[in-house]
């Protein structure tokens, strides 16, 4: 596909704690040359990228782009034109979203992931690409979708991120307390399975509606976290207790209580000991080859988005059970794991 005919512009001149935010780094570039990057790629090669930068920083800036070579930038000072699209450095875009909305006639805003404007934000840039790298695999494809124009829409209004992740909490305590209650027919497997779809649409929109709104805050993360912990637990807890009425085997509360207790050692022993996990990665261990699959494969099964549409499908044929049995083996083994790698370290 031809690159489209634009007339971009990068705004240089937002400032932030540490000086200019055109001379951040994130993940290995500063927000300059990413943005100068993605431009290239929107008008096509040859092109000449122009940058708006105050007469006091061009030097800095100029500087910044000689170390790396970078050519087919022009400096101005005066405004843009009003036909002119502006990339700011304050903020990060996500470039095959900023491809499509440019060519639909919409302003670059509409493309931002992530503001730079506030300091807890801008030490959170590289996590916040870092994550999005990994960003459900599964969810893409129509929670994301779906979930940014929720966020577009909310936006302009006054509903925070933080009422849109207790939403999407209440949803799924809410599928939990239908599974708990027994409720196995077509109706009480599909109203859980749609408490569980639109819970992750929400999930997903509370942090695509903080980075629109400027409002992201260390709190919002944490209840986000502390609530999607909440909900795990809930719903395993309502699958173990159902399963037990159904059947009547006490095996079933068993399970509830070793996933229970095996997510609490998983998340400690992963949230502590972080010197003596690099340790132990750095220890030669054979075979090295067969290790990385090994461990992506088990990242896989306990990924947050896979195990989400795990939920949905079996709540809707009625095999929660399965996702109980499966984790409650699963998260005791990956915490014995790492107890057991990180105590290698000092073997």
């Amino acid at each position: 596909m031809a690159a489209p005919t634009l007339d971009l512009v990068i705004d240089a001149r937002p400032r932030g704690p540490r000086g200019l935010l055109a001379a951040e780094v994130v993940l290995g570039r500063s927000v300059l040359v990413r943005l100068i990057d993605q431009a290239v790629e929107l008008t096509g090669p040859g092109r000449t990228i122009a940058v708006l930068a105050r007469d006091d920083d061009r030097d800095e800036l100029e500087a910044l782009l000689a170390d790396l070579g970078i050519e087919r930038v022009a400096f101005q000072s005066e405004p843009p034109s009003a036909q002119a699209r502006v990339l700011r450095t304050d903020r990060l875009y996500d470039g095959r979203r900023l491809r499509r909305k440019l060519i639909q006639g919409e302003r670059p805003e509409t493309a931002a992931i992530w503001r730079l404007d506030r300091p807890e934000s801008l030490a959170a840039a590289e996590q916040e690409l870092t994550r999005r790298l990994t960003y459900q695999p599964l969810g893409r494809y129509w929670a994301f979708p779906i979930a940014e124009r929720l966020a577009a829409a909310l936006a302009p209004t006054r509903v925070r991120p933080n009422a849109v992740t207790l939403a999407a909490a209440a949803l799924m305590l809410g599928g939990a307390a239908v599974v708990g209650c027994g409720g196995s027919g077509w109706i009480g497997r599909t109203t859980a399975a749609a408490a569980f779809a639109l819970a992750l649409v929400l999930d997903t929109a509370d942090g695509r509606l903080a980075r629109l709104q400027g409002t992201c805050s260390a709190f919002g993360q944490w209840l986000d976290q502390v609530l999607d912990e909440l909900a795990d637990l809930a719903l395993h807890g309502a699958i173990a207790w159902a399963t037990f009425r159904s059947t009547g085997a006490p095996f079933w509360l068993v399970l509830g209580v070793l996933f229970a207790s095996g997510k609490y050692l998983f998340l400690v022993q992963s949230l502590t000991g972080a010197e003596m996990e690099a340790k132990a990665e750095a220890k030669p261990t054979a075979p090295r080859n067969a290790k990385p699959r090994l461990r992506g494969l088990l990242a896989a099964m306990g990924h947050a988005d896979l195990r989400w549409h795990l939920w949905i499908v079996l709540a809707v044929v009625g095999r929660l059970d399965l996702a109980l049995a499966s984790y409650a083996v699963y998260f005791p083994l990956r915490a014995v794991a790492g107890i057991a790698r990180k105590g290698a370290a000092y073997a």
